[in-house]
């Protein structure tokens, strides 16, 4: 199918051709069984209390704002991560922004976390009723005045409703985020986040967690 609609879409601005896919994938065009394998259990897994049916996903960068998720998990990924979600909405660098590296079939991504906002992509969420094992990945607001406490606020939103959530600190387009790769600043950032867990897992009466 890809080599039908490469020349099309690479005749695009890669931007565009991403938004188009994310617009096609959201009338969820597939039948459920298109994409099944023969003897496909073999590959389920189960990790951290979750049943993957199988262990290859797709990463965050893709759907950004949790639009197509679930369109996504029919294709066969065994799990999807959504975003980079922000507190604030947020709409990322300059355009352009991606760029294609044909020879080397890569793209350069510097979208700086664009995406529609915490509360709205946790709606979006809830009303999709996922069918499958669903990550969110988090980050702070490029003009934020509190990089921790942005992750500590996307945290505790989709405490109850992702499967895990991905705390991410690499981006080199965030000013500042690199710097929780220091050891001390990484701790005090995962305490802050063990304390929203436990303070979550008392309001649903589990047991505490604690850094060793």
């Amino acid at each position: 199918m890809f080599s039908i609609l490469k020349p099309f879409l690479f005749n695009l601005d890669p931007e565009t051709a991403h938004d188009l896919a994310i617009k096609s994938l959201k009338f969820n065009p597939f039948p459920s069984k298109a994409f099944n394998v023969e003897d496909e259990q073999m590959l389920k897994i189960k990790l951290m209390g979750h049943n993957f049916p199988n262990p290859i996903g797709l990463a965050a960068g893709f759907d950004k704002s949790a639009e197509a998720y679930n369109p996504l998990l029919k294709l066969g990924f065994g799990f999807v991560e959504i975003g980079t979600v922000t507190p604030l909405k947020q709409l990322g660098n300059a355009k352009p922004r991606v760029f294609r590296l044909e020879e080397d079939g890569a793209l350069i991504n510097r979208l700086g976390f664009n995406n529609d906002g915490m509360l709205e992509i946790k709606r979006r969420i809830k009303l999709g009723e996922k069918k499958g094992i669903l990550g969110v990945n988090i980050g702070p607001n490029k003009d934020t005045k509190d990089q921790k406490n942005d992750f500590c606020l996307a945290f505790e939103n989709f405490f109850d409703i992702a499967d895990y959530i991905t705390v991410n600190i690499s981006s080199p387009n965030t000013e500042g985020l690199r710097d929780f790769h220091d050891q001390e600043k990484l701790k005090d950032l995962i305490e802050d986040l063990i304390d929203v867990t436990n303070t979550q897992n008392l309001i649903e009466g589990k047991f505490n967690v604690e850094i060793l």
